[in-house]
Formats: C-alpha cells, sequence, structure tokens
C-alpha cells in the first residue's frame, strides 16, 4: 500500500498551530490541537481595469507602487520623449525626459525615479536621467551603453541596471549610488528583453530573450546572482511587479506563439499562475508588488494605453475531510 512518505518523499508535519495562509500554499499537514489535517490553497489573482494613459506606446517603461506609478519614453510609431504619472486611478502628463528613447529601463518612484539606457542608436544609449517629481535632469551615464535592458531599485540614488543588448545580449550589472555607475558581478545567462524588479540589493531577474525564448530566473543578494526556479512559460517583453528577490508578479510579453497574457507569481521559491492580463500584450510596462501590480501600455498590437491592476489572491487553510 502506497504512503504519502513515499508519493511526495516526505511525511506530514504534526503542527500545534497553522502556519499563515500565505505560507501554508500547497502544503499537507496535521493539526494536533484540532485534530484535523489542513491544506493550504491560492486562488488566481484578479485583475481589474484602470484608468488608460494618455499616450499609447510600446517599449517603454515603468516604476513606483499601483497607486503612484511613473511611466515614461517608449514608442507610438516613433520613439517618445513623454511620461506620465499614475494615483491609483487616473494617469496625468508631466514634464518629458530630455531624450526621446525606447528600450529603456529605470528605479524608484514619482518623487524620485531614474531611467536609464535605450535607443537609438541600435547599439544603445549610455543616459541617465533623474525624475525628482518635477524635473528630468540628465545625470552620468551607464559605464556601458545598451538597450532592452533591465531594471531595480527604491529610489533615484539607489539602482540596479542589468542584462540588454550591446553587439550582443549581455551578462553586465551596474549599480547606481546617486553619483555614478559601478560595474559589478555578472548575470549567470546574457538575454534581453527580460524583466525584473525588487531593490539594488535584493532583485530579481525573469526570463527574456537569450539564444532564444527563455524561462530562467535569477536573483540578486547584492553581491551576486543565482540562479533560482524557472517561470513556467518562457517568454521575453514582460512587464513585472516585484517587492524584492522573494517576492513579485510578472505578466504578458510574447512567445513563440505570440503575445500573451499570462501572469505568473513568485513566492521566493516557486512560480505559480493566475488569471491572465485582460488585453493579452508584449513589451509593455508594470510597476507594484506581487499583491498589487500594474500592467500599462505595450504592443496589443497595435500600441495600446490600457492600464490593469492586479489584485492578490486569496489564500485559504482547508480543512480535509478524511474518508
Amino acid at each position: 500500500m502506497a504512503t504519502y512518505k513515499g508519493i511526495q518523499g516526505y511525511s506530514v508535519q504534526n503542527l500545534a498551530t497553522d502556519p499563515t495562509a500565505s505560507e501554508a500554499v500547497g502544503q499537507l499537514w496535521y493539526n494536533s490541537t484540532s485534530g484535523a489535517f489542513k491544506l493550504g490553497t491560492q486562488g488566481a489573482g484578479t485583475w481589474a481595469t484602470g484608468g488608460n494613459m494618455n499616450t499609447a506606446r510600446y517599449e517603454l517603461t515603468g516604476t513606483g507602487i499601483q497607486t503612484a506609478a511613473l511611466a515614461a519614453a517608449g514608442d507610438t510609431g516613433s520613439i517618445s520623449d513623454k511620461a506620465e504619472t499614475y494615483d491609483g486611478s487616473t494617469w496625468t502628463e508631466v514634464n518629458a525626459i530630455n531624450t526621446a528613447r525606447d528600450q529603456v529601463a529605470s528605479s524608484g518612484t514619482t518623487t524620485s525615479g531614474l531611467i536609464f539606457g535605450g535607443t537609438p542608436p541600435g547599439t544603445g544609449l549610455a543616459l541617465t536621467e533623474v525624475y525628482n517629481g518635477s524635473t528630468w535632469t540628465e545625470v552620468n551615464n551607464l559605464t556601458s551603453a545598451r538597450r532592452a535592458l533591465t531594471g531595480a531599485g527604491a529610489s533615484s540614488t539607489a539602482a540596479l541596471a542589468f542584462s540588454g543588448y550591446i553587439s550582443a545580449n549581455s551578462v553586465l550589472t551596474e549599480t547606481y549610488n546617486g553619483t555614478s555607475w559601478t560595474e559589478v558581478n555578472d548575470l549567470n545567462t546574457a538575454r534581453r528583453n527580460a524583466c525584473g524588479g525588487g531593490t539594488n540589493t535584493s532583485a530579481l531577474m525573469v526570463a527574456g530573450y537569450g539564444t532564444d525564448y527563455t524561462a530562467l530566473t535569477e536573483s540578486w543578494n547584492g553581491t551576486s546572482w543565482t540562479e533560482v526556479n524557472d517561470i513556467n512559460t518562457a517568454r521575453a517583453g514582460m512587464g513585472a511587479g516585484i517587492t524584492d528577490s522573494t517576492s513579485g508578479v510578472v505578466f504578458g510579453g510574447d512567445d513563440p506563439t505570440g503575445n500573451v497574457g499570462l501572469t505568473e507569481s513568485w513566492n521566493g521559491t516557486s512560480w505559480t499562475e493566475m488569471g491572465d492580463l485582460a488585453t493579452t500584450r508584449s513589451s509593455l510596462a508594470g510597476a507594484g508588488t506581487s499583491s498589487a501590480g500594474l500592467a500599462f501600455g505595450g504592443n496589443d498590437p497595435p500600441a495600446t494605453n490600457a492600464t490593469e491592476e492586479f489584485t492578490d489572491p486569496v489564500y485559504t487553510i482547508k480543512t480535509v475531510t478524511v474518508s
């Protein structure tokens, strides 16, 4: 007769108290206090329509949180210098960036933001601009000009730039301290058009395009990158709302079949598929966290101004009936 340990490789834990609902997802245990078997479950997570952007575009960048986000640059049919902020319901056009571009990355908030890299030219830009909530100012360049790169960071003075395309896909990682960029340890796998986020000491790099579409995920601890579990569907051109290396949500993008609306949530160990975006798209921007993500812009096609807001899935602990 088969046993649970024989099937799963471990025994059912005997606990006096239940773990938190979010930590318990997918786990089965016996609660010795209530005398019942328990199981942790997770809902699908949901997307709701937000306010449309003023300018439809793709290959833009975004940063901030769901109720205070910043969008900049992109492509409307030609490269754009437009910037907008989101207050949780409405987008407002703010002062334009100094250099129009697309395939750019960003970090920070609506009052302390940073954008860097991008194109044209085809090999990429090194230009960096800082936003103080009112105006954009050019500051010191990246050490390596590139496009289709990824960014992370909680402010304009503590940023991380990684991956992208120079003359080939890149593994380069740079940190910014509010004054200058410094090259640090490389990624494990070169790629472009990935997504990511977090802080300059705890970040996540997800999927992208290397020699082909990839599902690879890497975690940054402030010093080095480590490969962790892959996402379920290999793709590129996604948006993301990532808190740190232990918590995030990624959405949209394109794979060999075309644009997708797929959404996946990261709990620090594994990826779980959530409910899809209503508007299937790639080359979009993202902001927020795993519990409150924001998707905006992208190539529907054509360019879209659609915004969607992600709500954290419901976590539930259920009592298992034993017959």
